[in-house]
């Protein structure tokens, strides 16, 4: 949705940081209930003060259920969301599609900001959720994981606002596993171990890791920090940028210096921003995302199509015995083929015995059809077929 104006959203954790806050043009605040939220670290009796506190601020709470849930988990969820004041929230972000749907069938008032960053990157998939919840769709949260290009595309194409993390940690993997203490049985709801995992092979790399009551959680050893490229994220007409500061620490300046980049971008103060930031940084994939490179290099190079001249593919090969070729191109019997096998070896393939594979000769051979040659040493299924002179 191209035209609105961009503004920040933020985490709110204690009436200290509301005070921070509140020195900013952040006017939306996201509040985390520690059994509802995958990091939320408060309890009902510390959220409650929270939301009106930000009422009174004139601020827009909404409440973060990103769980993924059992039935168990969903069903101790519900229980806690009765006692809630979900009157009082601006909106409720969900991930669980099943949240999601109890949210469409039990509060269609509430307004809904779908998660979306683990999945939905293609744009149908995305038109079909806005489709399906309606109006009560008031925000998709893209993924980090598309690039500037795309993140335009679908910003000026999608009729909802849509939001991507601009500064804070690159969850990488997660499980609901206990993997840091696993020798803990306890059921404590309210635990949370941090540790750095450094792998032997690459010492440089210092992954953060979280294990709390919903599992853990690797994060990237950088950080995403995309507030060098402000003015490119406002050209793409996404709506909300989020600042995730948890990790960091709040008795800083940080929030109120990044907020200032949004009336006055200015390079020099950037430059130092990112020189104090705590950690090193990465703008992930914003420039371009080309982790389908690696898919590529690791293909066998020897199976792909190198042009014009291939016609066809060995499909079965019996030694001593023949070759089954199944063609791609029309040539006349006798005419001198090449093939390379997965390997990389180059044979030659002839073609003055060459039959249907019900043993009549052939003396014109057609494309798509399935024909018998004699076994030539090394040749193996998969083999490509060329054609070339004599």
């Amino acid at each position: 949705m191209a035209g609105r104006i961009m503004q920040f959203s933020t985490y709110l954790e204690s009436l200290s940081q509301l005070k921070q806050i509140l020195k900013t043009s952040i006017r939306e605040v996201i509040l985390e209930h520690k059994s509802l939220s995958r990091m939320g670290s408060l309890d009902t009796k510390s959220l409650l003060p929270l939301i009106d506190a930000a009422l009174v601020a004139e601020m827009s709470p909404v409440l973060q259920w990103d769980i993924l849930s059992t039935e168990k988990t969903f069903q101790h969820s519900l229980s806690l969301l009765s006692r809630l004041p979900l009157a009082k929230f601006y909106a409720i972000r969900v991930q669980d599609l099943g949240a999601a749907e109890w949210i469409r069938q039990e509060h269609p008032e509430l307004p809904l900001h779908l998660i979306v960053e683990t999945g939905n990157h293609n744009l149908t998939g995305l038109q079909r959720w806005i489709k399906y919840f309606g109006p009560q769709l008031q925000r998709l949260v893209l993924s980090t994981e598309l690039p500037k290009s795309i993140l335009k595309e679908y910003s000026q194409i999608l009729t909802v606002p849509c939001e991507i993390l601009a500064a804070g940690r690159i969850l990488l993997f997660y499980t609901p596993r206990k993997l840091l203490n696993l020798n803990s049985l306890s059921h404590d709801n309210s635990y949370c171990i941090e540790k750095t995992l450094i792998p032997s092979d690459q010492p440089q790399r210092m992954f953060p890791t979280i294990e709390n009551q919903h599992g853990t959680f690797m994060f990237h050893h950088r950080d995403l920090f995309l507030l060098d490229f402000l003015p490119e994220l406002e050209n793409t007409g996404l709506s909300v940028l989020r600042l995730d500061l948890r990790h960091l620490n709040f008795s800083g300046t940080w929030i109120k210096k990044i907020d200032g980049l949004l009336e006055s971008f200015d390079k020099k103060k950037i430059k130092v921003l990112k020189s104090k930031w705590p950690t090193k940084i990465t703008h992930g994939f914003f420039r371009a995302n080309r982790t389908d490179l690696s898919i590529e290099r690791i293909k066998n190079p020897h199976l792909k199509d190198h042009g014009e001249t291939l016609t066809g593919y060995v499909v079965e090969a019996v030694k001593e015995e023949h070759l089954i070729l199944l063609t791609r191109k029309s040539f006349r019997r006798g005419t001198p083929l090449l093939g390379i096998t997965p390997e990389g070896r180059e044979c030659e393939i002839l073609t003055d015995s060459i039959h249907t594979t019900d043993g009549q000769p052939a003396e014109d051979i057609i494309s798509g059809k399935l024909y018998q040659v004699p076994h030539v040493k090394y040749v193996t299924a998969q083999t490509l077929v060329y054609s070339r002179s004599e």
